[in-house]
């Protein structure tokens, strides 16, 4: 009797055009590709640090003297 009452929601369809929608596909996107940097980093012993808030320094930091290892092992995945 009471199951009436309660509104039936449908999974949310990212692919609609929804304003929202699109900021939570792109924002999803952005903690994901972070979270690949930060375990790829961790993979090759490179410590990568998120930042917090709307820091100047971007999304994470990382050693500066790990950063050509860091582009090169970054580049030799996004070329695969």
């Amino acid at each position: 009797m009471y199951n009436n009452l309660i509104p039936s929601f449908s999974i949310v369809d990212y692919q609609k055009t929804e304003d929202e929608n699109k900021v939570i596909q792109k924002l999803a996107e952005h903690r994901d590709m972070k979270l690949m940097v930060k375990e790829i980093g961790e993979k090759y012993g490179i410590e990568i640090l998120s930042t917090e808030g709307n820091s100047h320094m971007g999304d994470f930091s990382y050693p500066k003297k790990d950063k050509q290892k860091l582009i090169s092992i970054l580049d030799s995945y996004l070329k695969d």
